[in-house]
């Protein structure tokens, strides 16, 4: 039997079947020694789940950027908890388990000027994009001005509407 090597010269099959990250894991497991030991089902388990964490994060990246958020580092592992704060991880991490966007609840945020309510709130967005929720950020004074340009009657301001009302998270900030 003639032994094929899987090479990089095999990623633009890969890539045309759209499983890029699948093969990478596959090239690397065949030329890799340490996965020698591994059975093939083990192998193909491991390419899968690492084609599966790609489309994860390029599918959690296209929410993020589709929300509008400036910024989109913000997340709830790198909260900070001071003792000034009423903010404790419990807290933090309930909300960041999205129940409240499951329940169709709103969620307020208030708290002196400067405390982090503004990245508190991207944070809880970037978890729910990672979870697959759709979501959009709007400062409030920008949504008014978007909202003032457009005739009451106009069929352009209830297509908008009906936009803000597709989103699973609709995030305003003061």
């Amino acid at each position: 039997m003639n032994e094929q090597h899987l090479t990089e010269q095999d990623m633009d099959l890969f890539t045309a079947l759209r499983m890029t990250a699948f093969g990478k894991a596959v090239i690397s497991v065949a030329n890799d020694p340490s996965f020698d030991e591994w059975t093939f089902s083990a192998k193909i388990r491991y390419a899968l789940e690492q084609e599966n964490a790609a489309r994860n994060e390029r599918r959690t990246q296209k929410l993020l950027k589709a929300s509008g958020t400036p910024n989109l580092g913000a997340c709830v592992e790198d909260i900070r908890y001071l003792p000034d704060r009423s903010l404790t991880r419990e807290v933090v991490g309930r909300l960041a388990s999205c129940q409240w966007v499951v329940n169709t609840t709103n969620v307020v945020i208030l708290g002196q000027s400067s405390v982090g309510k503004t990245y508190l709130a991207q944070a809880l967005l970037n978890a729910a994009c990672r979870q697959g929720f759709t979501a959009r950020y709007y400062r409030l004074d920008d949504l008014a001005n978007l909202l003032s340009v457009f005739h009451r009657t106009d069929p352009e301001r209830l297509r908008f509407l009906q936009r803000l009302h597709d989103y699973e998270i609709l995030l305003l900030d003061a």
